[in-house]
Parts: C-alpha cells; structure tokens; sequence
C-alpha cells in the first residue's frame, strides 16, 4: 500500500504532476486527515486537488485513531499517514515533513517524499528531468535542503 500525506498530494498537483504517483504506484491511499488538510487550504483560496474526486485514490479511515494524538508536534495529516502505514505492514509513504519521516523510520515503515516520487518518475521515464520541476516546485513554497537537492539531481544524472 502505497500512502501518501499532504504536501506531495498538494506539491505534485501544484506543478501539473500528480498523475506521475498513479502512473508509479496505482491506487494511492490517504487518509480523512489529510484530505481535512487539504481542504483547509482550498478555503485559504490555494488550487489544492480534489483527492476524491481521483478515482485512483483510496480514503482510508485508521483504525486506532489514539495514535494521531500520540505525537503532539506531528500534524495530524503525518500522524494520520503513518498509522495507516502501521496498521497495513509492508506500506510505503509519501511524506515530505521532516518529524513525520524520523517518526516513519522508527516504525521502520519505507518512505519517500516528492522529490523521491519525481525521482522514480524519471528514472522509469515518466518525466524527463528534474532540473526545472524544482525551482516551480520552490515558486509554490515547497522547501528542501540544498543537500538534498543535490543528492536528487545527481541521482537523477542532471548534475
């Protein structure tokens, strides 16, 4: 199960690239959370994706919500996330946050982020470069390391 939190759902469509996640992984799962979130930021006037109106994502309620409060400096969207990934073992998440991921590794749930999922576009052919997804990406407040950036881009063979 492929399950992914907030900002990839909002970057990737931002950039007109959402469709790359079905075309890598099929149906892509979330949760109530994040699509709370993602509605939140529809009524602040941000061009957010209807994630149910996608026939290829699944909302997926968790079944021990409890865990969404556990962590009081994870939002509840990266909580949401990775419940889901818990409760569905072998799962892999999308997740850009940085708490969400160090809370995902401990759990030792697979993950990536939308840097990664672009990544994986490119390298089965699904884009053909990275180089200028990035700076649109950073136009719509996306923020990563320059490190990391670095390290997508010479993975990607663009450096």
């Amino acid at each position: 199960m492929i399950v992914s939190n907030t900002s990839p759902l909002y970057y990737l469509h931002q950039i007109g690239r959402v469709d790359v996640l079905r075309d890598l992984f099929g149906n892509v799962y979330t949760t109530p959370q994040v699509v709370t979130e993602l509605q939140a930021g529809k009524r602040q006037g941000l061009d957010i994706p209807n994630v149910s109106e996608i026939e290829w994502m699944i909302i997926q309620e968790i079944t021990v919500p409890l865990f969404v409060d556990l962590i009081p400096d994870l939002g509840k969207g990266e909580a949401s996330v990775v419940a889901l990934a818990i409760e569905n073992p072998g799962s892999y998440v999308i997740i850009d946050d940085r708490l969400g991921r160090e809370v995902a590794k401990a759990q030792q749930i697979q993950l990536t982020g939308t840097l990664g999922v672009l990544l994986l576009a490119k390298q089965r052919g699904l884009i053909m470069a990275l180089t200028p997804l990035i700076p649109q990406l950073r136009l719509k407040g996306f923020y990563c390391r320059k490190s990391v950036e670095t390290e997508i881009l010479h993975l990607a063979n663009e450096l």
